[in-house]
């Protein structure tokens, strides 16, 4: 048996019809895909910062603490939009900053908290909001108190 060119029988590969088919559902479905994955990527980002500030936040207090010496948490040019950084008053410690992903927008009461060796804070409270350019979206709300004890709750941006 002779098996050649119009020959129906073992075919292998697509047709262009079936190829052209496939790769127009495929474009249907990452169409109806991509508002979700935005949705996805903006709410990572500020899921992001406000897990950075928090840590950015115990970290300083716990060095402060551990150090037995001022620690400061300070805004970027006095923006948190810009980041932050914890400033080590030791010379041979290099200072940590952290900026958050552009598009979220990270507002403070004062442009710095300083903790003290016992723990607790130069200033009354310190409340900072984190949320992004998306209106009617939930973002976070980061309170300290004299006491230098955090709390977190939503908020609606």
């Amino acid at each position: 048996m002779r098996f050649g060119y119009g020959s129906s029988r073992f075919q292998k590969g697509f047709t262009l019809l079936e190829l052209m088919v496939g790769i127009g559902i495929a474009g249907v479905l990452l169409a109806a895909a991509a508002p979700s994955f935005r949705t996805a990527t903006a709410n990572s980002a500020l899921r992001g910062a406000t897990i950075d500030l928090i840590t950015s936040l115990n970290t300083a207090r716990g060095e402060a603490v551990a150090r037995r010496q001022d620690i400061t948490v300070s805004a970027i040019g006095g923006d948190w939009s810009q980041g932050w950084i914890i400033d080590y008053a030791d010379a041979n410690l290099e200072d940590l900053e952290f900026r958050p992903e552009v598009g979220v927008q990270v507002i403070g009461t004062d442009t710095d908290i300083t903790y003290k060796p016992n723990g607790t804070t130069d200033r009354a409270s310190l409340k900072i909001t984190v949320c992004d350019g998306r209106s009617g979206e939930t973002g976070r709300e980061v309170n300290v108190n004299r006491m230098g004890r955090l709390t977190n709750k939503e908020l609606a941006c």
